[in-house]
Order: C-alpha cells, then sequence, then structure tokens
C-alpha cells in the first residue's frame, strides 16, 4: 500500500500541509520514524467526507426558501471550522515554540553536525592538552622539588627544564588559543541563524518584538 508525506497529501487534496497534520492528529493516523504514514484509502477517506460535506451544504442551500440567507450562514459556518482549524494550527505551533523556552542564565547554540563533531573533537583535544599541561606542572614541581633536595649546584638544569616547560605551555596556550578561536567562530554561526530564525518568526508574527513570547 503506498503512503504519502504530508507535503505530498496537501498537495493531492489541495490544502495546506498544516491542515493535512491537524487531520492527521484528529483521526490518530499511525506514524513511522516520527512520520505519518498516509495511505490512499485515508486521502480517498478525507476527499468523500470532503464531498459529502460539500454534497450536504448545497442539498441544505436548495432546500431552503431563503437561498441568499442559507449561503451566507453556511459561509459563516465554514469560516467558523476554519477559524478552529487555525486556533489548531496556532496551538500547535505555539506547543513546537514552547521546547525552545529558554531560562534565564541559559543559552542555546545551533551546529550543523559536521560543525558540531568538529567542537566535540576539539573540545576532546582541549580537555587532552590541559591534562598534559597539569601532570607537566605536577612533573615539574616534583622535578623542582628534588633538584631543590639532592644538589642546589644543580640550578643550571633547574633553569633549563623550567625554559623547556615555559616553551612547551606556550606552545600548548597557543593550540588552545586556536581551538578557542573556532568556537567563538562556531557560536558566531549559531548566534546569527537564531537571529535568522527570530526575524523570521516576527515576520509571521509568532512571536511578539516586545515581550519575546509568542503571541497569543
Amino acid at each position: 500500500m503506498k503512503t504519502y508525506s504530508v507535503k505530498e497529501a496537501s498537495d493531492i487534496l489541495g490544502i495546506k500541509p498544516r491542515a493535512v497534520q491537524h487531520r492527521c492528529k484528529r483521526d490518530n493516523i499511525r506514524k513511522k520514524s516520527n512520520k505519518y504514514l498516509i495511505t490512499d484509502e485515508i486521502i480517498d477517506l478525507w476527499k468523500e467526507l470532503k464531498a459529502t460535506q460539500n454534497a450536504n451544504a448545497n442539498a441544505m442551500l436548495n432546500a431552503m426558501p431563503n437561498a441568499n440567507a442559507t449561503q451566507l450562514d453556511l459561509q459563516v459556518q465554514s469560516l467558523q471550522i476554519e477559524n478552529e482549524n487555525l486556533k489548531h494550527q496556532v496551538d500547535d505551533l505555539r506547543k513546537e515554540l514552547s521546547r525552545f523556552d529558554i531560562e534565564e542564565g541559559e543559552r542555546m547554540e545551533v551546529f550543523t553536525d559536521a560543525e558540531y563533531e568538529a567542537l566535540e573533537e576539539r573540545l576532546i583535544e582541549w580537555r587532552t592538552l590541559q591534562k598534559e599541561i597539569e601532570h607537566k606542572e605536577e612533573v615539574f614541581s616534583l622535578k623542582e622539588q628534588h633538584f631543590n633536595t639532592e644538589n642546589k649546584t644543580l640550578s643550571k638544569s633547574l633553569k633549563h627544564y623550567k625554559n623547556q616547560f615555559e616553551y612547551q605551555k606556550k606552545q600548548s596556550t597557543k593550540i588552545l588559543d586556536m581551538h578557542q578561536t573556532l568556537i567563538d567562530t562556531i557560536q558566531k554561526q549559531s548566534t546569527i541563524t537564531i537571529q535568522r530564525n527570530t526575524i523570521e518568526a516576527i515576520e509571521k508574527d509568532i512571536v511578539n518584538p516586545d515581550t519575546w513570547k509568542p503571541n497569543k
């Protein structure tokens, strides 16, 4: 049995994808991999239901003496039904937006899969380098104590080790700075993406720009 996506079903029925999603929720259409399984049978059923509604409306229109008034009543009823559908769609949008509510002191970043993998690798490398630095500092401290205890004449060797350690520390710091620059770049890209989404939400009148909350 052939199945259709929400977009394909909306094209077949000549209605918006949101209206298709509302019907799927209303009729408890089964999902697979978080996608509705809209079959030919379901689409035919919706078509028949729409045809029946239109036929009943036409029958009522022809049966009543005041056709113009009846037609206006039917149009009002149709608009009321459409208004209810739109209310359900707005509620669905609000529920989706509520998942992205950000509390005070929190922030949300958006990454592509490739950016997230790169960031994860850099964080792992940064932790490894940090542990190496801490370990070297500990080793250096022990060596320094040993040199001071054993023989003060080894001060030249100690100076050499200090210089060596400072050089390695500078190299490690450069690498960490490079990683931080990469992280900052990814965060800036994520901020731009969030700003674009916010502008789009404002343009579609989904979010109130004064309160930054979804419009009711």
